[in-house]
């Protein structure tokens, strides 16, 4: 009985990534989905949650020219 319990309660990643896209465009108001630039759809592919990891990734984009808007890079010491 347990073990059906839990799997009523599980909840695939490809819901839980909607789950947040949702969220996010609900907090600021815009389809985060549809690409800004071409209003294609785009997808979900990974959720970095690594602190350490978001940072190089950060670095790179600003070594690179391609530094998110509103991002200070000396805050990625």
């Amino acid at each position: 009985m347990q073990a059906e319990d839990e799997a009523d309660h599980f909840v695939s990643s490809a819901e839980s990534r909607a789950s947040w896209a949702r969220l996010i465009a609900k907090i600021y108001e815009t389809d985060t989905m549809v690409c800004p630039k071409c209003a294609s759809p785009m997808k979900i592919i990974a959720v970095i949650t690594d602190p350490e990891e978001v940072k190089k990734i950060l670095r790179h984009l600003v070594k690179t020219g391609k530094s998110p808007p509103g991002l200070d890079p000396a805050s990625l010491n």
